[in-house]
């Protein structure tokens, strides 16, 4: 909630800046998109840890409850539980190349772009194991036939 606060307090700051005295900071902006950044993935771990994130069940609502309809959670959770590998894979491949060959210098005036950089492998990590574990929970239900 602090994060979005600075958010609009920060944006608001660089409107009046630019428009009332014709100046502006120029690490306002990229600490705008990185703090928007956090708060979005912030939002994504939060959802996936209630297994509350979108979802697109227009099959799996007319699926009969029992083994049918957990296989089918299996399968949509061993899917995000891949792409998510996938892009903590990406994004730490992108971070360490960062990391070992700033090539992309400061994010804002001390700060390195690779530590801007380090949340997507972390926020990705995080939403990986939980979709593995919800994989796994559906699994079992799927063998069992009956709700956990």
């Amino acid at each position: 909630m602090l994060i979005l606060v600075a958010i609009v307090c920060l944006a608001f700051l660089q409107i009046v800046l630019r428009n009332v005295f014709g100046i502006g900071l120029i690490w306002i902006e990229p600490l705008v998109r990185q703090m928007l950044l956090w708060v979005a993935l912030a939002g994504a771990m939060v959802a996936t840890r209630d297994h509350n994130h979108i979802t697109v069940d227009a099959v799996s609502r007319f699926l009969p409850p029992g083994r049918i309809k957990f296989a089918s959670g299996f399968l949509c959770d061993t899917f995000a539980a891949i792409v998510c590998g996938l892009l903590t894979y990406s994004t730490f491949l992108v971070f360490h190349r960062e990391f070992h060959d700033p090539q992309l210098g400061n994010f804002m005036p001390g700060l390195p772009h690779w530590a801007s950089l380090l949340t997507l492998p972390i926020a990705f990590g995080v939403m990986t194991l939980r979709f593995v574990r919800f994989g796994f929970l559906s699994l079992r239900n799927t063998l069992k036939g009956k709700a956990a």
